[in-house]
């Protein structure tokens, strides 16, 4: 790897930084190319060009750019992640989770990377995977709130009620303002057969959400059957 692979030295790549700053982002992938047409091994710039046509949804071409960027940056994870982000907006998840793999492999404590594989694998439909990505995340990042969310979401799944509340619970700590958090954490109440805690879930997710669906049907179900035994 040498020095000219990060060298931002360079007047065109200044214009473009100005660019993106201002919102222009096809003026700024323009100065990009002429900062390449003076030295085409400055891989950080094709990693530029690709997270500029990311951001326009051009996925094509982002791809492209941040391949050439991988091939300049060989053990730079911040390209190769930005690759599988690429390809999971244009639907090829299970080549982004390959891509990620490769991340998590150059730097084990790359914590998006992380994240994002518990995203794609549940998305995917293996969920004990997308948990044991997002168990990372909480234990490696205790304040990354919304990974509690998704791993409640994902115990709750899998039928792990016990664990499933208590990362509902962490989630709501943080942020008592979350209407789903509640809803959610009313059905794993309701799955361990605490009806009065379901209820009260229920009842503050209508209070911050009159329209939630889970919490309506919740506290539906419950008042349904009051009383009766099975």
């Amino acid at each position: 790897m040498t020095y000219s692979n990060f060298d931002s030295d360079n007047k065109h790549v200044l214009s473009a930084y100005q660019a993106e700053t201002n919102g222009e982002y096809l003026k700024a992938i323009e100065f990009y190319k002429e900062a390449l047409k003076d030295n085409p091994d400055l891989g950080i710039v094709y990693k530029h060009i690709g997270n500029v046509y990311y951001r326009l949804g051009l996925l094509d071409q982002s791809v492209q750019f941040l391949k050439q960027a991988i091939e300049k940056l060989p053990e730079f994870p911040t390209a190769r992640y930005d690759l599988a982000l690429a390809y999971y907006r244009m639907g090829k998840i299970k080549v982004a989770i390959s891509e990620l793999e490769l991340v998590l492999e150059m730097d084990s404590e790359f914590l998006m990377a992380d994240y994002w594989l518990g995203i794609m694998n549940y998305h995917c439909g293996d969920l004990h995977k997308a948990r044991t990505y997002y168990k990372s995340v909480v234990e490696k990042a205790p304040e990354f709130t919304i990974a509690f969310f998704h791993l409640g979401v994902t115990d709750l799944r899998l039928g792990f009620y016990e664990e499933a509340a208590k990362s509902l619970e962490k989630m709501i700590l943080k942020n008592p303002d979350s209407p789903s958090a509640f809803a959610l954490l009313g059905d794993a109440y309701m799955n361990l057969g605490k009806n009065y805690d379901a209820r009260v879930s229920y009842k503050k997710a209508l209070e911050l959400d009159p329209d939630d669906v889970k919490a309506k049907n919740g506290l539906a179900f419950i008042e349904d059957f009051k009383g009766v035994n099975f």
